[in-house]
């Protein structure tokens, strides 16, 4: 009897690593990461997770500074981000309920990450795309935008996250 017990709380702790570490791998991965492709999917121009989320600003210049800002703070793809990593330290956590949450910030954030290109297209601004993309010229907040590998990976660890918290909330016998 105990021998089976203690396999039942090894399963249990397995699964919560599991849960915690894609929360962590889908955070990192899409926070450092390129998330989004400026100027379409062969673009080299691209955006980290994290400057797509908190705003970034190009500096350049020898002699004279000049910053030019490119996007803004956007709250949803820092919601994305966070989410799955939110999901991942409430997966960890023993409980049911716990276990429902992780898995709803999991699915939440997979379909934001997923998201990412049209979420960062209200918040480019058109003047510091136009110089950091070089010749276009007049560039719209229609800036062709594609998923970054950055974002792909999140997304997909935030779903693996998802499994692990369903399997652990709906399937696991404590």
């Amino acid at each position: 009897m105990a021998k089976k017990k203690k396999s039942g709380n090894a399963q249990a702790i397995a699964v919560s690593a599991a849960c915690f570490l894609f929360g962590v791998l889908a955070f990192v991965l899409a926070g450092f990461l390129a998330a989004v492709k400026l100027g379409g999917a062969d673009s080299t121009s691209t955006l980290t997770g994290f400057q797509s989320a908190f705003g970034y600003t190009e500096k350049s210049g020898k002699l004279v500074t000049i910053s030019v800002e490119i996007c803004k703070f956007n709250f949803m793809i820092t919601l994305a981000l966070f989410l799955p990593l939110i999901g991942g330290v409430l997966g960890a956590l023993k409980g049911k309920l716990f276990g429902f949450i992780a898995l709803a910030a999991f699915v939440a954030g997979a379909v934001l990450m997923f998201l990412c290109p049209t979420l960062i297209k209200s918040t480019l601004i058109t003047s510091g795309l136009s110089e950091w993309l070089g010749d276009i010229a007049g560039i719209d907040a229609s800036v062709p935008t594609a998923m970054g590998v950055g974002a792909i990976l999140g997304g997909v660890f935030s779903v693996l996250g998802a499994l692990v918290a369903a399997y652990k909330t709906f399937f696991l016998k404590k």
